[in-house]
């Protein structure tokens, strides 16, 4: 395996290239939002390496005004450039390699336009969609509040009990009373309260103010279906107790039970794992998913060029 750069015009890529370059699909690695194209926590790194040596080119590149790249001078909207970024990265993967076919990954914004891209682009045979975010204002302040829920029940949790330390300063005047209260009233209780109602207010369908709802939404949920028609091979990928999970469940609703039963879409749950995947065991549990996914659906492909 060998890596190198490529220039797509006034894109930067990095190439990671197998030994020998076969008749395996080429994967692009998408940027999860503003992260550079080494992914977050290096993930794409150690993904186009493992995939390299399995056969495939792989291509980690940066978006227009994303890392290496610049800011691109074209008028169209910015959903419109990436794509259109995406697919010259495509174009520049066949002249170099001669490659007719890929697989799209991406992390958070990054798999919504892997979707993007795969409903258009009939060159693509399958998705991997890496916790999927980029929700409306309503979703974003609901993560918000779960993750500071979170934060402070495990700081007043089992450690705090048992820490003789703090049970000190709490007997003898030294603790903040007042933030105590404050922190488990309002960033405990309180948001968690919030959540359930607003689970519950989803559920029902209550629909949002028009100004909190992502313009792109039902453009994003209408290339799911696209995809899903086209029998494209698509993998989702969640962390454990992700919102994206539960906002699939709810965006996809009655037809949830028939995507699952595709043989085509695939769900991973990596336990243990925040949505950047930090910890290094999460990493390789989830880049280990991926390979048997793209093995099982595609190793064929690395021997006799078809499906």
């Amino acid at each position: 395996m060998k890596e190198s750069v490529l220039q797509i015009g006034a894109l930067v890529g990095i190439v990671s290239e197998p030994d020998e370059v076969g008749e395996a699909p080429a994967v692009l690695l998408l940027n999860a939002g503003l992260i550079h194209r080494i992914g977050p926590n290096r993930l794409y790194v150690t993904l186009a390496r493992r995939l390299a040596e399995m056969g495939m080119v792989v291509l980690r590149f940066d978006l227009s005004g994303v890392g290496d790249s610049p800011n691109s001078a074209d008028t169209r909207s910015f959903d419109k450039v990436m794509i259109s970024d995406t697919q010259a990265a495509m174009d520049a993967l066949t002249a170099r390699y001669g490659v007719q076919q890929f697989l799209l990954m991406g992390h958070c914004s990054g798999s919504i336009l892997a979707f993007r891209v795969a409903s258009r682009d009939e060159r693509v045979l399958g998705a991997v969609i890496i916790n999927p975010e980029g929700q409306d204002q309503g979703w974003v302040d609901y993560d918000r509040k779960r993750k500071l829920a979170r934060y402070y029940q495990n700081y007043y949790g089992k450690e705090a009990l048992t820490d003789l330390s703090r049970w000190k300063k709490l007997l003898t005047g030294k603790a903040s009373y007042s933030s105590i209260a404050r922190n488990i009233f309002q960033n405990i209780l309180w948001n968690k309260i919030s959540g359930v109602f607003f689970q519950a207010k989803n559920r029902l369908g209550v629909e949002q103010p028009a100004e909190a709802v992502n313009p792109l939404l039902n453009e994003v949920l209408a290339d799911m279906r696209t995809v899903g028609k086209r029998g494209i091979h698509v993998l989702f990928v969640h962390s454990e107790g992700s919102t994206g999970l539960e906002r699939v469940r709810l965006l996809m609703n009655t037809e949830l039970p028939e995507l699952r039963e595709s043989p085509a879409v695939k769900f991973e749950i990596i336990p243990q794992a925040d949505h950047t995947f930090t910890l290094c065991s999460a990493q390789e549990y989830v880049t280990g998913v991926i390979q048997s996914w793209t093995e099982e659906q595609f190793g064929g492909v690395f021997v006799t060029g078809t499906i």
